[in-house]
């Protein structure tokens, strides 16, 4: 055994696991996600083990809350969601008449024409924000532009569709 793995924090997350794991279980509504947490607090608490805080275990439950929190963000900007759900090829799919698909065909080919069509800033802001799901201020960081730029590309580019989808109707 190391060091650190016989330091007083590590020792208290392990001592508290199931009560840490309840905590962010009943906030994530996913008992792999309170898993996963969990052991990246004792990871955390194993890396700063150099001192002890006043209070160590309300540092544990600060720490495992902001890797939740962590996690909330980055699973909203790749667009997953914390409920243990079946995976989408265990889903069955719903049936569409095949004319019905061919009109969805249709708008989605008109949809990618349209996109290939944008300026080529615009078109690379345009799915960073709603194919990548990025928020307009990573964007801005990303391609060096101001907020103010992505938002006028991206309402131009929904402009642009929303034009090209209607000679559709």
């Amino acid at each position: 055994m190391t060091q650190r793995e016989r330091h007083p924090l590590t020792r208290l997350v392990e001592t508290h696991y199931e009560e840490l794991k309840r905590y962010i279980q009943r906030r994530s509504g996913s008992s792999s996600t309170a898993s996963d947490i969990v052991q990246e607090t004792w990871l955390r608490a194993a890396r700063h083990s150099d001192k002890v805080p006043d209070n160590p275990l309300g540092y544990l439950y600060r720490i495992a809350g902001n890797l939740l929190l962590d996690k909330l963000r980055q699973d909203k900007v790749h667009g997953r969601h914390f409920s243990d759900v079946e995976p989408p090829e265990d889903r069955e799919c719903p049936r569409v008449a095949p004319d019905e698909a061919a009109g969805i065909r249709e708008e989605l080919e008109l949809l990618a024409d349209a996109v290939r069509d944008l300026p080529d800033k615009c078109r690379e802001v345009f799915l960073l924000y709603r194919g990548d799901g990025l928020t307009m201020r990573e964007i801005a960081a990303r391609l060096q532009i101001s907020e103010s730029t992505v938002e006028k590309h991206v309402a131009k580019a929904m402009q642009h569709c929303r034009q090209r989808l209607g000679r559709l109707s």
